[in-house]
């Protein structure tokens, strides 16, 4: 009898081990190698991003007791080169049924606050309460003194409150011309972005709005507002996540051009290509919530950096990652550029040589098809983690180049050119994810019409997701795909027309 119970006990044992273990292993099949990931649990939007002593902070909507989203904190992490990250202790925890929603943070240099000193400047943290017994959204406030490792909520919190059920996401900064604090926040509901102002971060009042612009088909969430310039013309940016509305359907991000003078934007005259007033950022389905860093050191109206959530809306519970789920971009610089149709926004991907294996980089000056394919069967394509940039002349005829990710049960991302309309295609499908808002085609054309010219592209490839830059980054799209079984994964690049060579061609695996 005791015999059996103990051959019982170590069956029992043997099972939980081996259910733990093909656990982790499902757990970990998607992780990315150089995207941000969660240690566990659900994450969502980017949060009060910042730079201080010589680290780039990130916190981020999480729930630290499950893979869904709940009981939303602040979790935290910091890095020193945007590829390698450190997780931290949740900086922003949910309290009494009140949960923390996004927002920005910002060193308070001259401790206009009253939180810190000039010499020890408090970091400050302004993000929507949100109170889940009255459903109501308002904007607080919380402090930390010893480089963002704590935080303390302000005793007389909310410092910005409509009574409404639809305000959120503040995005703070500092007007060096007016010397003042700048909110913009959204009415979510109403399609509006109000604007305010304070010199101490704690009384807040109204200056102006901006809405019944865009796309107003879904809520508008996370806005952002900073200047970039162009040779020497600066404009001010605005940029408005939608819940809802995408150019590829779903979430995504909107953004206008105009200009600020510290209390009003105000939109430019022109038209886009399109004819409409906005633009969008990413042609993908898996680009949101994006924020700018604050404080970054010298930082001009040349460049900033950002990174967005990973994910939709119309999928993200769904996504077939187990004990973590979501992720984050590849922190991007941000530009402002011009061609024949006016303004427009250009994004690049920071530079992740810190996370390259140097054993495993091709370079080639003009390498042809047949050679790229066998370099990645050779190389079990690179284990779906690989940096790939190459330019090319197109042809007319039979010029189309296709770049595609397939397995053995016929899941793939597709990129193909199509020389006759000077458009790229994308094309997603996955069995993973058994949602008709998941399957997806995305057209993405060119800013400038057929010619001569080359065309650039940029692939990071990282186990679960494509980010795919364009003609130097003027035309971007992220998506996420799951390839179950990656080792059954083959990366294969075709064309019809065997003039065409890849030109400065570089393929960098990740580590």
């Amino acid at each position: 009898m005791i015999k059996l119970k103990i051959e019982q006990l170590i069956l029992c044992v043997f099972s939980l081990y081996f259910v733990n273990a093909q656990d982790i292993k499902q757990a970990e099949e998607f992780r990315p190698k150089v995207h941000f990931t969660p240690q566990k649990n659900w994450i969502n939007d980017p949060n009060g991003m910042f730079y201080y002593n010589g680290e780039y902070h990130l916190f981020y909507q999480y729930n630290p007791y499950a893979d869904v989203w709940g009981h939303i904190s602040w979790g935290h992490a910091k890095t020193k080169d945007l590829v390698k990250w450190e997780h931290l202790p949740i900086a922003l925890e949910e309290e009494n049924k009140i949960m923390n929603f996004s927002g920005s943070a910002v060193v308070d240099w001259e401790n206009t606050s009253g939180f810190g000193s000039k010499k020890n400047p408090p970091i400050v943290a302004i993000y929507t309460s949100y109170d889940a017994t009255t459903g109501f959204q308002h904007q607080s406030i919380a402090y930390s003194n010893d480089n963002a490792r704590t935080f303390t909520k302000y005793s007389n919190n909310p410092v910005l409150n409509l009574n409404s059920k639809d305000f959120r996401d503040p995005k703070v900064f500092w007007d060096e011309i007016h010397k003042n604090w700048v909110m913009i926040v959204a009415m979510s509901m109403e399609k509006k972005i109000l604007f305010y102002s304070s010199t101490n971060l704690k009384e807040w009042t109204k200056m102006s709005e901006f809405g019944s612009k865009g796309i107003t088909e879904g809520v508008w969430e996370c806005p952002d507002l900073f200047p970039l310039s162009y040779k020497d013309k600066t404009k001010w940016i605005l940029t408005v996540n939608l819940g809802n509305g995408n150019i590829a359907g779903g979430s995504g991000i909107h953004y206008f051009i105009g200009e600020f003078d510290g209390k009003n934007f105000v939109l430019d005259g022109t038209k886009t290509s399109s004819g409409l007033e906005y633009q969008f950022l990413d042609y993908g389905k898996d680009f949101y919530a994006a924020v700018t860093w604050d404080g970054i050191p010298n930082q001009t109206t040349k460049s900033r950096k950002w990174l967005g959530w990973m994910n939709n809306w119309q999928y993200a519970s769904d996504i077939p990652s187990r004990g973590w789920r979501g992720s984050m971009t590849i922190p991007r610089n941000l530009y402002l550029d011009k061609d024949d149709t006016g303004y427009l926004l250009r994004q690049e991907p920071i530079n992740l040589t810190e996370s390259y294996d140097k054993g495993m980089c091709v370079l080639s000056k003009k390498i042809s098809i047949d050679e790229v394919n066998t370099l990645f069967e050779t190389n079990n394509s690179y284990s779906l983690s690989f940096d790939l940039s190459f330019s090319f002349l197109p042809q007319k005829a039979n010029g189309d180049l296709i770049f595609q990710i397939v397995n053995d049960e016929k899941q793939y991302i597709n990129l193909t050119y199509n020389s006759n309309t000077d458009n790229w295609i994308i094309i997603r499908k996955d069995k993973e994810i058994n949602k008709q808002e998941y399957q997806s085609i995305q057209t993405l054309k060119e800013t400038s019409s057929y010619s001569k010219k080359r065309k650039h592209v940029r692939i990071i490839i990282d186990k679960n997701s494509a980010e795919i830059f364009l003609d130097n980054g003027k035309k971007v799209a992220t998506n996420l795909f799951f390839p179950s079984g990656e080792k059954s994964a083959r990366v294969e690049i075709k064309s019809l027309n065997p003039k065409i060579k890849l030109l400065d061609f570089s393929l960098q695996k990740f580590k």
